[in-house]
């Protein structure tokens, strides 16, 4: 005679041990799911994040070339020098200063994106570099007298095509930022092919770099170039927005 209550206990058991072990794998399932879309997320928010670091940057590029030009509509056609030095004291102020004409630097000069260190001590905000192989001059002055030296900027009626003269962008280099962008081989305002090297480009926006255009526009380039006069070649994820001058000259 067969124990079936043996035998329906056993089919219980086995039923329960089948419905546990399901609820475990369905327990696994839920959880790498869970974890897959926190993972998506995350990339997303990041993706987001940096996108508007990046709008950000440029709408503050195109603030500071609008700034150069009524600079320059207001001082006859003459864009603003890249700084202006006593040879005495050796007091500098930068383009920052003549492009707003105030002694102080703004936020608007920071970019999102950048954390490294400023090129100069006491820059509150950094990040950001001016075209000082073509556009910017220097003004040099001993106890009040301009000096022969000087170099005179640039004007706007100079430009032949200003919608391919970079202006304004991600300054970057090996040691962090830099106020002066440089172009791969010397122009007239920077006749050092050293100095090159100390004004690239920063690739820092997804592996894009963002740049302000003698016409207002704001441009991001993804092409890097690292082809220079000087010797060596850029810091990682740094470089020149063309192969030669022509992104930087008044061509």
């Amino acid at each position: 005679m067969h124990d079936f209550s043996a035998c329906a206990f056993g089919m219980r058991t086995e039923r329960s041990i089948a419905q546990a072990a399901f609820t475990l794998v369905e327990l696994l399932v839920v959880s790498a799911t869970i974890g897959l879309l926190a993972l998506v997320m995350a990339t997303a928010l990041s993706n987001a994040i940096e996108a508007g670091r990046d709008m950000r940057c440029r709408s503050q590029l195109r603030q500071m070339a609008f700034g150069a030009l009524l600079r320059a509509e207001l001082d006859g056609g003459l864009l603003p020098a890249s700084y202006e030095r006593d040879v005495l004291t050796g007091a500098t102020r930068t383009w920052e200063w003549v492009l707003w004409h105030l002694g102080t630097e703004y936020q608007v000069q920071q970019c999102p994106s950048f954390r490294g260190a400023a090129m100069w001590d006491g820059d509150k905000f950094t990040g950001y570099n001016y075209n000082s192989s073509y556009l910017g001059g220097r003004i040099l002055r001993r106890g009040g007298v301009l000096l022969a030296a000087s170099l005179t900027s640039a004007r706007i009626g100079d430009i032949r095509n200003p919608s391919e003269c970079a202006m304004f962008g991600d300054g970057e280099y090996e040691n962090g930022a830099n106020k002066f962008m440089r172009s791969p081989f010397p122009g007239p305002l920077d006749p050092d092919a050293s100095l090159a090297l100390g004004g690239t480009q920063g690739f820092r926006h997804r592996g894009r770099t963002n740049v302000a255009f003698a016409d207002g526009h704001v441009e991001s380039r993804s092409n890097r170039y690292t082809t220079t006069a000087a010797p060596g070649s850029p810091a990682p994820q740094c470089g020149f927005l063309s192969p030669d001058n022509r992104l930087y000259d008044l061509e």
